[in-house]
């Protein structure tokens, strides 16, 4: 049982953590001291460490140094500038801090709705690379990042990363590719089998909690049955 790491980023966030947490307690206890929650909040409100079912490791803002060194403007595409420096992060933490074959994951602005351990277990035993919603709202398709399982172990052995500078910033004809669509294109393009599901498939989503959070405090109180 100790082959998944479960990984969210906390981006002026808190609230969402603590219940994403005892979510997790309550429909996946099998691993429910394996969440790493990534700090890149503009205000620190964690201390960096360990806790009793998660782990808080800071994220080091100069690795966006690559990112930051050209402007909004300057791309095609400007409005896939946050896409950008989220999947950066994502990437940097899977390479840093994933040592497990496999990974869950998460925004934090998610709940769980259903014991998780049944669907982990397919996804392992049919050797999937992606299992997840599969999101269009582009054309370059992606599994959603905000719930999803990830072979970290075909990624390592096929060489694939999470973040790519060049399709993420840049748009041909309109094919944006958002947080993970590299990804999703290159395990297609390597032949790997991608279990596609449907949304809220053993989860909810609020969606956009870092930017309302009002809304979503709210949320969380009309849910709280799945995390309370």
């Amino acid at each position: 049982m100790d082959n998944l790491t479960i990984l969210t980023v906390n981006f002026n966030t808190p609230e969402y953590i603590f219940a994403l947490s005892k979510s997790l307690i309550k429909f996946f206890p099998e691993y429910k001291n394996s969440l790493i929650v990534v700090d890149n909040s503009t205000k620190k409100v964690y201390a960096e460490g360990t806790y009793n079912n998660l782990k808080i490791v800071y994220f080091d803002n100069n690795n966006y140094k690559e990112l930051e060194e050209l402007k909004p403007s300057k791309y095609p595409a400007a409005g896939n500038y946050n896409s950008a420096h989220h999947s950066l992060t994502l990437d940097w933490s899977i390479k840093n801090l994933v040592k497990t074959d496999y990974l869950l994951l998460l925004d934090s602005d998610i709940v769980f709705t259903k014991q998780i351990k049944p669907y982990y277990d397919e996804f392992v035993k049919n050797d999937y690379a992606l299992y997840g919603f599969k999101r269009t709202t582009y054309k370059c398709p992606t599994i959603a990042p905000w719930c999803c399982f990830i072979n970290v172990k075909k990624m390592r052995e096929l060489n694939i990363n999470y973040y790519d500078f060049n399709r993420i910033l840049y748009v041909n004809d309109n094919l944006t590719h958002d947080t993970g669509a590299s990804l999703y294109e290159d395990f297609i393009k390597a032949g790997c089998k991608i279990k596609e599901t449907q949304d809220n498939y053993f989860w909810l989503h609020f969606k956009g909690g870092s930017v309302f959070k009002d809304r979503g405090m709210m949320w969380l109180k009309q849910h709280s049955q799945y995390w309370k």
